[in-house]
């Protein structure tokens, strides 16, 4: 059975605001469950004077946000600060602080890219899509020579299922292939395969909704006897069936 928190802190008058995921924290309660759950991508720029701030003004957490300040200042981890706050908190039991300890350090083991590509995972994950591909976007706009290769690849490859899930095939498709070419993984190309089958798919229905309709208009406008109507439609629908054909050859 999960655990009900219930916020017996001060809550903040001006909450702490997470420009990322724009979202408001109110709460030491909040912030803690923030840490424990994001473990994983959070970066040791988070741990900050503005927080230590936060924490002191806003909360009264005076003692915690001095002691925080020092460690900084010495040049502690991020994976210290965070345990100090979830420390602090007494909600978590000691094994669930190993895990958050384990985990954060694993986190600091990563290369910047790798870290970066977790944070567009974690929203993928959340099915904030866009979120997910301006992330990944802002990766690949600031790739080094040195980069590993097989990571830009998943990068490539998950944009384009961030794509997929939005239906916006085409788009997809051109992550996919991209994926295939950088990290040469065979998973990339079969859904660059089947990215392209959905693609055509769409194209088809579209032109297929798109003939249904000019003879829906056709029929209504030789049913009221608009005789300039009837020929102007049927003249569009030429014209448009003459522009698919040149794009096709």
């Amino acid at each position: 059975m999960s655990r009900v928190w219930l916020c017996e802190e001060t809550t903040a008058e001006y909450p702490f605001f997470l420009e990322e995921e724009r979202v408001n924290l109110y709460s030491f309660e909040e912030l803690c469950y923030y840490l424990y759950q994001n473990t994983g991508v959070l970066e040791e720029s988070f741990f900050n004077e503005k927080l230590c701030q936060w924490l002191e003004e806003e909360l009264g957490q005076q003692k915690l946000a001095q002691h925080l300040r020092q460690g900084i200042e010495q040049e502690k981890s991020g994976c210290w600060c965070m345990e100090q706050i979830l420390k602090a908190s007494g909600l978590y039991r000691s094994e669930e602080l190993q895990n958050a300890r384990n985990t954060a350090a694993r986190m600091e083991e990563k290369t910047p890219l790798e870290r970066a590509k977790l944070r567009g995972d974690r929203f993928l994950k959340a099915e904030k899509y866009r979120d997910a591909i301006a992330e990944y976007r802002k990766i690949l706009n600031h790739t080094e020579e040195q980069d590993s290769l097989e990571i830009l690849g998943r990068i490539w490859h998950n944009m384009g299922t961030s794509y997929a899930r939005q239906m916006l095939f085409a788009q997809a498709a051109d992550c996919y292939g991209k994926a295939y070419e950088t990290g040469q993984n065979q998973e990339s190309r079969e859904a660059y395969l089947l990215a392209l089958l959905y693609r055509e798919n769409q194209r088809v229905k579209a032109e297929t909704d798109r003939f249904a309709q000019f003879k829906q208009e056709l029929e209504e406008k030789k049913q009221s006897g608009d005789r300039t109507g009837y020929e102007r439609t049927l003249e569009n629908m030429l014209q448009n069936l003459r522009t698919e054909y040149r794009k096709s050859v």
